[in-house]
């Protein structure tokens, strides 16, 4: 039994009057239970990561590509440069300009890739709000809606959204330590095997992943961004002359 699998439980995300990772009815009523069934600390690891990405402030001159309709119109655009100019692009060039245009998005879109259907939410932050906008239309089970937050957004003061990392930072390590104090007192079957020395050491470790995370400073260039959006754009814009 590993520390990460300690952490099972049920887990949401409340955002406004929306609460994320909250299946449907259809989907409770065909075995789902309320919430995310998962281990616990999956969300947490992936808010951990990207957390120094979602603090550093996405210029105003960027946030439509990243946020609401105009974001959606992006992708598009940017799919039909793939499907046009990837067979004309050298692989190097190629790549570089995937990497300049997307990686900035993706490290400020939540992984869920692990649950079936997965959620789609973004966090990013402007240098006074971190915003949460999320668009479930097309996560269905059966041809109906998985999770109650179709397409939505919210957002919250920076120093708020700090605060509320923080509290979920210590209720987890709290809960989790009281968990592995009842499985060092014997609380699991003795055939289940648990490296006690092992457990308590990596729950120290874990305590320190936010203060690890926090002191990471994110370097992305905007402008090389800029310039990357901007010759997708010229490309398109001379396939059609």
């Amino acid at each position: 039994m590993s520390w990460f699998g300690l952490t099972d439980g049920q887990y949401w995300l409340e955002a406004g009057s929306s609460v994320l990772f909250e299946y449907s009815k259809y989907a409770r009523s065909h075995g789902s239970k309320q919430y995310c069934d998962y281990q616990v600390v999956r969300l947490y690891e992936d808010l951990t990561d990207m957390l120094p990405s979602i603090l550093e402030p996405v210029p105003t001159s960027l946030v439509q590509y990243i946020s609401g309709e105009t974001a959606i119109s992006w992708q598009r655009t940017f799919e039909q440069w793939r499907e046009e100019y990837g067979d004309r692009t050298s692989e190097d060039r190629f790549w570089e300009v995937v990497s300049a245009a997307t990686e900035w998005q993706s490290k400020r879109h939540l992984d869920s890739l692990y649950l079936s259907p997965s959620a789609n939410i973004a966090i990013w932050s402007d240098v006074e709000s971190v915003h949460l906008e999320w668009d479930n239309r097309e996560k269905q089970i059966d041809g109906q809606p998985a999770w109650t937050a179709l397409k939505g957004a919210y957002k919250l003061p920076r120093s708020d959204f700090a605060r509320e990392v923080e509290s979920f930072h210590t209720r987890l390590m709290d809960q989790m330590e009281e968990r592995v104090h009842r499985v060092s007192a014997g609380a699991l079957s003795a055939e289940i095997d648990v490296d006690l020395a092992a457990l308590a050491r990596e729950h120290e470790q874990r305590r320190q992943s936010l203060r690890v995370a926090s002191d990471v400073r994110p370097e992305t260039d905007w402008l090389k961004v800029e310039r990357t959006i901007h010759e997708i754009h010229s490309d398109l814009r001379r396939g059609q002359a």
